[in-house]
């Protein structure tokens, strides 16, 4: 089994370098985890190179802010994802780490979103991309989200396609994904060009290969799973409502 980056993309058709392999998609709490090795190079598709999660993760862990109630609002690796509120510099975050082609993430995300809302100015909510290595269009769909984000888009194409899962998330085809999602592009009002030419980018999956060894190294282990301050937060799912993630975050965060 390979991971989900260590695979050729759908899109960029090369071999970005990454962390190992995760578990299934669903409550990190109830699914069965599988590893795999690492390798690949994002300049060719040529060639590649085995790495190991040691290797490859570079961020150090610090045991102190994770159970600090003023956590920095920036993750140890000093990046938090994309923001769904204000920045309250010094506050408690909580993450979310998400998967484009998981049924759980497309009913957890709407509810993080309003969770967002009800922590404005309190605390920092953010997402992070977790691509799983059973999904064959995750990368694809987290390449299709950076994209959007370039234009201001985020919320807007990770939305659709959490929409349109079913319509994806079989497609072989590279230069048939690729079509779609620069219709999806289109119908959200983007810059059509733009995007596609981010969308094949060699720098596009940085930030989600980022994200992804950063949550192998705090012990992300499925999707959707909630963080708060590098945390991984247990007793909430897919099912849990608005109010229980609020109140769950503002607990472990410390805040009253």
């Amino acid at each position: 089994m390979t991971s989900p980056l260590n695979r050729r993309t759908l899109l960029l058709g090369v071999v970005p370098a990454a962390a190992l392999g995760l578990s299934a998609c669903g409550s990190s709490s109830s699914q069965p985890s599988a590893s795999a090795s690492a390798s690949g190079s994002a300049s060719t598709a040529a060639t590649s190179a085995s790495a190991s999660a040691s290797a490859t993760v570079s961020a150090s862990a610090s045991a102190n802010s994770l159970a600090s109630a003023s956590a920095s609002a920036t993750a140890d690796d000093g990046y938090v994802g994309y923001r769904l509120n204000r920045e309250v510099p010094g506050a408690g975050t909580a993450t979310l780490y998400t998967d484009y082609q998981c049924p759980y993430c497309a009913k957890a995300e709407p509810k993080f979103e309003e969770a967002a809302k009800k922590l404005d100015g309190i605390m920092n909510v953010t997402v992070r991309h977790m691509p799983l290595n059973m999904h064959a269009n995750a990368v694809p769909a987290a390449l299709a989200v950076e994209a959007a984000t370039a234009q201001g888009k985020h919320l807007e194409m990770a939305n659709k396609l959490f929409n349109t899962q079913n319509d994806w998330k079989n497609i072989k085809e590279r230069d048939k994904l690729r079509t779609l999602f620069n219709d999806y592009a289109k119908e959200l009002g983007l810059n059509v060009e733009e995007f596609d030419k981010t969308l094949v980018a060699s720098d596009t999956v940085k930030p989600i290969q980022r994200d992804y060894e950063h949550a192998v190294k705090i012990g992300v282990k499925g999707t959707p799973t909630f963080v708060v301050n590098d945390k991984v937060v247990e007793g909430l799912d897919s099912s849990s409502s608005v109010d229980d993630l609020v109140s769950t975050f503002k607990r472990e965060a410390g805040v009253k």
